[in-house]
């Protein structure tokens, strides 16, 4: 029987807590202070249950206490108190979970069952393998299905030339990647990679914005500014969802692609610049054609040259590669330490039909490290993600990855001992950024 540990609690919670568990398991109760260190080491129990007043010691004291001499051991803390601070610094210091006192007892049986599960696969499965090396700059399209071959070879043919590419494919499947992975293979992969997200093109300034402007062009044009175009020469411009570039501008995208000219708001001459077009869409064209939202000639031109990226759901084979690679990056990102899976949840992913796609997977991963509390991603912390996802549609896996923010920053602050230059770089966002998200979440630096 696997063993458990009760510290702390008045007797009469004691009692009831011991009838509950000794027909599930081997318990032994620590009454006073001198008890409890020793049961720790000849005891050896998988898991420790902390209740309030634990004699001796205070509660956070011996959660330190217990990850520094039983390690391998879990701890769940039972509190008739709820208190934020003391629930943060208890899972900062490495409790599994903390609960209330007057919890139902099935539902902490459960809670116990999942961590001793954890413990003994934690034991019998072995790490992901790191993934082979990807490019200097980091930027690598993951898997060897027979789809993706065919997209590295595309992406061979056309790696020393110039060629203006359009790449098509729902949302989350890697088009921006794909476009940093053509332009790393090109002749101007010494160049710039400047990427227009046309969603958020301002209409009324996105002329200037992809062309630039002479001083004096407009009311607020103070001085000259070199567009997105110009500060690309030499280099590749990934416009992502041409679909929604506004339709003035279409005809001078065309012009660009044609003779490689463009001209700033209020200048008299044309300019030059050898910068490479990629575009990507996940929509239909031809339909926003048919719709008049999408100038037929430029359709036209940029269908020469269009490679398409299948949906996870149609390349699965790929998913056990992605996992190995996304988990080593949340590890070396946020220093989570999880690099095991049980064979049950890879299952699970490798049925599920990601509509987020590659992104959606990320996503998840990374809520599952982050959240999970455990050294091996479970069957049941997928599914539950999974569930949520799917109860809450509108605030899917994406967006609902916020959650997990707060503690995202938290590790670095750790990590950087307070300093917040070196946090800023660990979470890869500026120190503006950082300053904003701990001033939100109200965190003490």
């Amino acid at each position: 029987m696997h063993r458990v540990l009760i510290i702390g609690g008045n007797a009469s919670f004691q009692e009831r807590l011991v009838g509950f568990l000794e027909n599930r398991y081997e318990v032994a109760v620590a009454r006073f202070r001198e008890e409890w260190p020793v049961l720790l080491q000849t005891f050896k129990p998988l898991m420790v249950l902390l209740g309030d007043n634990p004699p001796g010691m205070k509660a956070l004291e011996i959660v330190r206490f217990v990850r520094q001499e039983s390690p391998e051991s879990k701890m769940i803390l039972l509190s008739a108190q709820q208190d934020m601070n003391a629930t943060i610094q208890a899972m900062k210091l490495g409790a599994y979970d903390y609960v209330p006192e007057d919890i139902d007892w099935e539902e902490l049986d459960r809670k116990i069952q999942k961590a001793i599960r954890l413990i003994t696969l934690n034991a019998k499965i072995s790490p992901l393998a790191p993934p082979e090396p990807i490019g200097s700059e980091g930027h690598a399209l993951i898997g060897r299905s027979r789809s993706l071959l065919d997209i590295y070879k595309f992406i061979g043919l056309i790696s020393n030339t110039t060629v203006s590419v359009g790449i098509r494919g729902e949302t989350g499947t890697g088009k921006k990647l794909m476009a940093q992975v053509i332009h790393e293979n090109s002749p101007h992969r010494d160049g710039p990679f400047v990427t227009v997200d046309c969603t958020t093109i301002v209409e009324t300034l996105s002329e200037s914005t992809l062309y630039g402007h002479e001083r004096g062009s407009f009311t607020g044009a103070v001085e000259s500014q070199r567009g997105l175009f110009e500060l690309a020469a030499g280099g590749t411009i990934f416009l992502d969802e041409i679909a929604d570039l506004p339709f003035t501008l279409q005809g001078k995208l065309l012009r660009f692609l044609q003779e490689k000219e463009y001209q700033r708001i209020g200048a008299a001459a044309q300019k030059k610049s050898n910068a490479r077009i990629i575009v990507a869409t996940n929509r239909d064209l031809y339909e926003a054609v048919a719709q008049g939202k999408f100038r037929k000639d430029l359709y036209y031109r940029m269908k020469v040259l269009t490679v398409y990226i299948p949906p996870l759901r149609e390349r699965r084979e790929d998913i056990a590669l992605l996992l190995q690679h996304f988990l080593h990056k949340i590890n070396n990102d946020h220093h989570t330490g999880v690099l095991k899976i049980e064979d049950k949840a890879v299952r699970l992913l490798v049925e599920y039909d990601w509509p987020g796609n590659v992104r959606e997977l990320e996503n998840l991963l990374t809520l599952a490290c982050i959240l999970g509390k455990e050294e091996v991603i479970l069957e049941e912390t997928v599914r539950e993600i999974l569930v949520r996802s799917q109860r809450h549609p509108e605030s899917s896996t994406v967006s609902w990855l916020g959650e997990a923010e707060e503690e995202i920053i938290r590790r670095a602050l750790s990590t950087a001992n307070g300093n917040l230059t070196q946090a800023a770089k660990l979470l890869k966002i500026s120190r503006p950024t950082l300053r904003s998200k701990i001033q939100k979440y109200k965190l003490a630096i």
